[in-house]
């Protein structure tokens, strides 16, 4: 069976919790305020598509830090916890934007996610919301495709992720033909096998990701320097030194192969670097085999 990881992103309010709701039948809270409710990355249980196993990644929006609804200290634990995420790679990311013009956020988000993070080595489409107002949907994205053509979308969807009130009647159908429509263009763009960020295959071990990754947070969300990740500073001292409690600092990387060896150099014991590492990733691949026989 065909595995699909999708990781989703876009500013706060454009609806990526509703689309994610819609995509994987589960009922995540959502909030329609200027501060949004995701205030961390979400991996939603797999659901079936065809022959296809999907996982659907929802993201922190971006600019949380810069609007205060997601601390520093916090946001370093997140990105460390999405990174965790990442371990497998991603086979497509889904930038969510609302039916407007194109914004600064979305042109950061875009170059965070798509540039940055995955170094554009991963497709991305890009669903528009709130097309519910256009008859028909497409109408939106038909007058507007060629002010997306910098960007490097497979495709734009446009779609309807509203709900309730006395409109849920007209909402309904609409929703169900965006989440078709979406599910079709995950199915024709992704890759066939997810693509790694980080790790075995790559040029990037996780240290380096993160490194690449914090740093270019701290400038998309308008945060101090002295937040920068310094020459030579452990992500476990990064965390300390923005602030992060003891027990959260330990938790956040306890799973990870990259820091566990980083943690390990420090011991006296040779080779205790390796080692630590080597018996992590043995312990992370039985916990996944487990998990996909279980399946």
């Amino acid at each position: 069976m065909k595995n699909i990881r999708v990781l989703v992103f876009g500013a706060t309010g454009t609806g990526k919790t509703s689309l994610c709701n819609t995509l994987t039948g589960k009922a995540r809270p959502t909030d329609n305020g200027a501060r949004g409710i995701t205030a961390k990355s979400h991996l939603y249980p797999p659901f079936r598509n065809g022959d296809c196993r999907i996982e659907i990644i929802d993201t922190v929006g971006l600019h949380e830090s810069s609007h205060g609804t997601v601390p520093a200290e916090q946001a370093v634990v997140e990105l460390i916890d999405l990174l965790e995420k990442a371990r497998d790679g991603f086979s497509l990311l889904l930038h969510v934007t609302r039916a407007s013009r194109i914004t600064k956020e979305h042109d950061e988000d875009y170059s965070f996610f798509v540039e940055k993070m995955t170094q554009g080595n991963i497709p991305v489409i890009l669903a528009v919301t709130g097309c519910e107002n256009e008859h028909p949907m497409t109408s939106w994205v038909d007058r507007n495709q060629a002010a997306f053509t910098r960007f490097a979308y497979k495709e734009l969807v446009p779609t309807c992720f509203a709900s309730g009130g006395p409109m849920e009647a007209f909402f309904a159908p609409l929703r169900l033909q965006s989440r078709e429509h979406l599910l079709v263009s995950i199915m024709q763009n992704a890759l066939v096998e997810p693509g790694k960020i980080y790790g075995a295959g790559t040029s990037s071990s996780f240290n380096e990701a993160l490194t690449r990754i914090w740093n270019e947070l701290v400038t998309v969300a308008g945060l101090p320097d002295k937040y920068r990740r310094q020459v030579n500073e452990s992500a476990y001292a990064l965390m300390k030194r923005l602030g992060v409690p003891q027990a959260i600092a330990d938790g956040a990387i306890k799973h990870i192969p990259d820091l566990l060896e980083e943690l390990g150099n420090k011991t006296p014991v040779p080779g205790g670097g390796k080692l630590l590492r080597k018996l992590s990733e043995l312990l992370l691949n039985r916990f996944s085999t487990g998990t996909r026989k279980n399946d």
